[in-house]
C-alpha cells in the first residue's frame, strides 16, 4: 500500500511538473506571438494620448483667445458708454447754460 501511494504521489508530482512546464511553454509562445500586437497598441494608444494632449492645449489656446476678445468687447463697449454719457453731460451743460442766460 505505500508503495502504491508512493507510486501515485510520484506521479502526481511529475504531471504538476509537467503540466506546469507545458503551461510555461504556452505562456512564452502566446507572448511572443502576442507581443507585436501588444507593441502597436501601446503606440496607438501614446499616440492617442499625444493627440488628446494637443487638443487640449489646442482648446485652452482658443479659450483664452475668446476671453481676450470678450475683454475687448467689454472693454469697447464701457468706453462708448463713456463717450454717450460725456456726450449727455456736455448737451445737459450746454441746455443749463443756454436756460441759464433766458432766465436771467
Amino acid at each position: 500500500m505505500k508503495k502504491l501511494f508512493t507510486v501515485l504521489a510520484i506521479i502526481a508530482l511529475t504531471g504538476s511538473i509537467a503540466a506546469n512546464a507545458a503551461e510555461s511553454r504556452l505562456e512564452n509562445y502566446v507572448n511572443k506571438k502576442l507581443s507585436p500586437i501588444t507593441e502597436k497598441e501601446k503606440e496607438f494608444n501614446s499616440k492617442m494620448e499625444a493627440q488628446q494632449k494637443a487638443n487640449e492645449a489646442k482648446q485652452a489656446e482658443l479659450k483664452k483667445q475668446q476671453e481676450e476678445r470678450q475683454a475687448a468687447r467689454e472693454k469697447q463697449r464701457q468706453e462708448a458708454q463713456e463717450r454717450r454719457q460725456a456726450t449727455k453731460d456736455a448737451i445737459q451743460a450746454e441746455k443749463d447754460y443756454w436756460n441759464s442766460l433766458i432766465k436771467k
